[in-house]
């Protein structure tokens, strides 16, 4: 199995994924590898399928209402400014949805550019394995509400 996501959709099932939010009905929920922004999540289509366009429209739809679920916990556990959603697969063809929190200049260091264009480093962050639990933990209990 070549696909990283599907990769991690085994590795949850398996139960030692790490990093699993919430596993919806149509996608899996993780914390993403880049927590330079913290609470960014990653919602991971359960299927592999490599275009949103193949999709049909009524699941197309039952995934958005899964993405805005995530996005609205992000936010309020977060306290995020602003919340960015983008599915893109040019680097992962796997359909999948970053839902990404945004925040004031103290936290992120262009709050009007997008993500992609942070340094490295940055983008990964710093936050400990103690912080990380926290969060997630945070995230598992508001997701759905």
């Amino acid at each position: 199995m070549s696909c990283p996501l599907c990769q991690q959709i085994e590795l949850a099932k398996s139960g030692k994924h790490p990093r699993v939010v919430a596993d919806m009905r149509r996608t899996l929920v993780v914390l993403g590898d880049n927590q330079g922004l913290p609470g960014w999540c990653v919602l991971i289509l359960k299927r592999h399928e490599e275009h949103l366009a193949d999709l049909s429209v009524d699941e197309q739809m039952a995934l958005f209402r899964e993405v805005a679920l995530v996005g609205n916990a992000v936010r309020a556990v977060c306290q995020a400014a602003r919340v960015n959603y983008e599915c893109l697969g040019n680097q992962v063809s796997h359909v999948h949805w970053h839902v990404i929190p945004r925040y004031g200049a103290e936290v992120d260091p262009d709050p009007a550019s997008p993500v992609w264009g942070f340094d490295p480093a940055k983008l990964k962050g710093n936050q400990s394995p103690e912080e990380a639990a926290d969060l997630l933990m945070r995230l598992r209990g508001s997701v759905g509400k």
